[in-house]
């Protein structure tokens, strides 16, 4: 049975230090970067969970260490933790580098951070004469800072860099995109079975994998190893009674109100439908509508911020009828 250890946290992306599955993605901009040809403004695109903050922190590093002692393990894929750079970067001190995000789980990257991103591009740098600028969960940009952020992109400065975050499951303003590189991440699932068993290692305690690849085919390595960790905490196990999954999340939603736990939501709703259609595949149709009336209540709380309370007590209810 799946057990990680207790009340361990997954590292935060910046604090990374392999990579596990880029090299096909990390060649190609390695490429670029020493034909000096990479793009001013990058959107690296993909399903959340699929490591790209934490990629494109792996490229930064090797950007800026790269005359540094200590540099980047191109080899490897691996930043050293006694580089300079990597030191900065994880005190948020670089002054090479300037990180947008959604603070503290906000549903949205006000417009004032990236007011603060046009002082940082008016400043000068203490090497290199290059700045790069970080935006994760680029999703999360509203209209006024998505505007806002079109002017620092139509006019780049020389020796800047824009890297985007983009959980493609979300769209971004379509004039964002037109004035940028797009750069999507795909893996197969036996890439995503590798990338996993190899993410997995500081937490597992005897886990067993065999079931791994069932539940990668619709979900990503790193939203799988944050299920895994969640429901340890709470004695139990991705493969326990699907129904006790989702109401645990549900709670936990409704105390912690991050956002999340919504798509780790939707992923064992789509398990236990999956469970249903090859139980009863008679009644598909029936089956797949009340699927779909589920997640769109459930999308409702991300996109319209419908009271989660009622919401729920109505999945719930749904949820048990079809088991009866």
């Amino acid at each position: 049975m799946p057990i990680a250890k207790k009340n361990l946290d997954i590292l935060p992306s910046i604090n990374q230090l392999n990579l596990f599955g880029y090299k096909k993605y990390f060649d190609l901009f390695a490429g670029l970067i020493s034909k000096k040809k990479i793009p001013n403004s990058i959107i690296i695109s993909g399903p959340k969970g699929l490591g790209k903050a934490t990629f494109t922190y792996h490229i930064i590093n090797y950007i800026l260490s790269k005359d540094e002692v200590n540099s980047y393990n191109f080899k490897e894929q691996l930043i050293n933790n006694d580089n300079l750079s990597y030191k900065l970067l994880t005190n948020r001190t670089h002054p090479n580098f300037h990180l947008i995000e959604n603070i503290n789980l906000e549903k949205s990257i006000k417009i004032d951070q990236v007011r603060n991103l046009f002082n940082f591009l008016n400043k000068s740098t203490y090497s290199k004469d290059l700045k790069i600028v970080m935006i994760d969960n680029a999703e999360y940009l509203n209209l006024n800072s998505s505007n806002a952020l079109l002017k620092a992109i139509e006019e780049p400065r020389n020796n800047t860099i824009f890297f985007l975050i983009h959980n493609n499951s979300i769209e971004i303003l379509e004039t964002i995109k037109s004035r940028c590189m797009e750069f999507k991440i795909f893996f197969s699932n036996q890439e995503k079975k590798n990338i996993f068993e190899n993410i997995i290692i500081p937490y597992k305690n005897n886990v067993q994998l065999k079931n791994v690849n069932d539940n990668l085919f619709y979900d990503t390595p790193g939203n799988l190893l944050k299920y895994y960790l969640i429901l340890s905490n709470e004695n139990l196990d991705i493969q326990h009674n699907t129904l006790e999954c989702i109401f645990l999340l549900m709670e936990k939603y409704k105390n912690e109100k991050n956002p999340e736990i919504l798509f780790f939501l939707s992923f064992f709703i789509e398990k236990f439908y999956l469970f249903l259609c090859s139980k009863y595949s008679r009644n598909l149709n029936k089956i797949l509508f009340n699927k779909s009336k589920i997640l769109n209540l459930i999308n409702s709380i991300k996109i319209y911020n419908s009271d989660e309370k009622s919401v729920f007590i109505t999945v719930k209810d749904k949820l048990i009828n079809e088991t009866r």
